[in-house]
């Protein structure tokens, strides 16, 4: 792609003594090799981080679930599974959801037989 042969790299040399001068050159030397060791450092310290966050990723995709998490994921799946089939069950025969409704009326009748705040409050009022 790009490559310097003898000739261009003495061309190169004496167009910078005559832009800087000979004794600005050794300063600009150490400057610029302080850039490239900085600019080295740094370029090291960023694939470093990079890759250590590409196998970190890779880690936990590769980590097996542990029991708790599985125990969870199924008993979700179980929950919708029943919801589902319950679901099914009332579409198909219209006695299946006056079942499920007759399961929600004690829960209602309960809290029916309980008095309200506002119906406690006549009542120790009359």
């Amino acid at each position: 792609m790009f490559s310097l042969g003898g000739s261009e790299i003495l061309i190169v040399v004496v167009i910078a003594l005559l832009l800087f001068g000979p004794d600005k050159i050794p300063q600009l030397a150490r400057t610029i090799g302080r850039f490239t060791r900085e600019f080295n450092k740094y370029k090291d310290i960023m694939e470093s981080t990079i890759r250590m966050e590409v196998s970190r990723a890779e880690q936990t995709e590769k980590e097996e679930m542990t029991v708790e998490q599985r125990i969870a994921k199924a008993g979700g799946a179980s929950t919708a599974l029943i919801e589902a089939s319950r679901a099914s069950a009332a579409a198909d025969e219209p006695d299946a959801a006056s079942e499920i409704d007759d399961d929600t009326a004690p829960a209602a009748s309960h809290a029916a037989a309980r008095p309200s705040a506002d119906e406690s409050d006549e009542e120790d009022e009359g």
